[in-house]
């Protein structure tokens, strides 16, 4: 394996968790919403979509940074590898 390889790898491995993350996190996938009761208590709630956002935007972030390591790995000359497999 070469480096170029590596590095597209690890960008693609990145672009799935970041992909993975922004699913898991985005708003389609709260099982309820409701108008809320007397005793919700809207500070935990506000809290939780705080939570989901920061790591949506974390998922959109990795995404971003596997895309730049394949569009890297595209201009990294090939040459030898650094261990056979």
């Amino acid at each position: 394996m070469d480096i170029k390889t590596i590095i597209n790898s690890l960008g693609i491995i990145f672009t799935i968790w970041g992909v993975l993350m922004v699913y898991l996190h985005s708003p389609l996938n709260i099982s309820s919403i409701h108008g809320g009761y007397a005793d919700t208590d809207w500070d935990k709630i506000e809290a939780e979509v705080n939570r989901h956002n920061k790591l949506m935007k974390y998922g959109v972030i990795i995404v971003i940074a596997g895309s730049l390591l394949q569009l890297i790995s595209n201009f990294i000359p090939t040459g030898e590898p650094l261990f056979q497999i």
